[in-house]
């Protein structure tokens, strides 16, 4: 194969249009007629797209004095230097298409994380919101958020979120069942597989709600101490008054009960300590408390309920069984 047909194939090559068999002959062409050393790349600290133009068009000029340098650049070597050139350029092509891809593409992978059992993790996001996730959870979210919406996605679990207020970027939470918009509030999402049930409840501000796979009817909007329930054997969306009294306890080191039923404060101990109580006398459920609560062990918050309410109780594993 003569220079010229070597000319229009690394012309091919740059523009992207080269055969496997092509690129082949150009590249044991390059390796003959290269007479440069050898060129280490450190992929442990990736260079940005400028330092890798600098580094390599450094190369070229170190190359084009030393043709200059042999008795001047004459018929044959001229071509030889085009190639050169052109070869190069392909490569830098390529260097800067790979380095955006994998850029790009570790920028777009979102993060993941798994919550231990009898573990509660605190995320702060790029905006600076924060999520508190409960024990059991699974939570995605992105490195950096989009210039328009910002998307997370509960996949599993629940979680307690203080977002940000941004007026032109609104927040969403995604779940399976349901899509929860806002703009700056704290709520709390449970969307646990096994309970076969979603439930957002809000403290502050206001959230809307539409079914994930509903993009006709409108969201419902709701307000602190408002909560939504969906159902997964009907797919329909329940509106109701928030039944827990503070629906963040899970998350936060201090528990504050006044006046709260014991069937509620049963249920918040049990998304606390990652537990199941079974009551005996269901009339006991309805019994008031009035009590603050620090990070005691669970056997001791049983026994000082126990104590108050006059009841007897049994652990076992992870669960507790309650009787008179």
């Amino acid at each position: 194969m003569n220079k010229q047909e070597l000319q229009l194939l690394a012309q091919k090559y740059l523009q992207g249009n080269c055969t496997e068999e092509e690129k082949e002959i150009l590249n044991q062409w390059y390796d003959t007629s290269y007479d440069g050393a050898d060129e280490y790349v450190n992929t442990a600290s990736p260079q940005t797209e400028e330092e890798t133009g600098r580094r390599i068009l450094g190369a070229l000029q170190l190359q084009m004095r030393g043709d200059e340098n042999i008795g001047g650049v004459k018929g044959h070597q001229t071509k030889r230097l085009l190639l050169r050139w052109i070869s190069a350029a392909a490569v830098l092509g390529m260097v800067f298409f790979t380095w955006q891809f994998f850029a790009n593409k570790q920028a777009a992978e979102p993060k993941m994380v798994c919550v231990p059992e009898k573990r509660i993790f605190l995320i702060v996001l790029p905006d600076s919101s924060k999520v508190w996730l409960n024990a059991g959870s699974v939570f995605r979210y992105p490195k950096k958020f989009a210039s328009g919406t910002r998307s997370v996605e509960l996949v599993e679990g629940r979680a307690y979120f203080e977002i940000k207020h941004r007026d032109k970027h609104p927040f969403v939470v995604k779940t399976e069942k349901l899509n929860v918009t806002v703009l700056g509030t704290s709520f709390d999402v449970q969307a646990y597989q096994k309970e076969g049930m979603t439930k957002v409840s809000v403290v502050t501000g206001k959230v809307g709600i539409t079914l994930k796979d509903d993009k006709k009817t409108a969201a419902v909007m709701l307000l602190p101490k408002q909560e939504v329930v969906l159902q997964n054997i009907d797919q329909k969306l329940i509106k109701v008054p928030t039944r827990e009294i503070a629906v963040n306890v899970w998350c936060k080191s201090k528990l504050v009960f006044e006046q709260e039923t014991l069937g509620n404060v049963f249920k918040v101990l049990e998304q606390k300590y990652n537990t199941k109580i079974t009551v005996e006398d269901k009339f006991l459920l309805s019994e008031p408390v009035s009590i603050t609560l620090s990070n005691q062990h669970l056997d001791t918050v049983m026994q000082i309920l126990g104590y108050t309410k006059h009841f007897k109780y049994q652990m076992a594993n992870d669960s507790i069984s309650v009787t008179r």
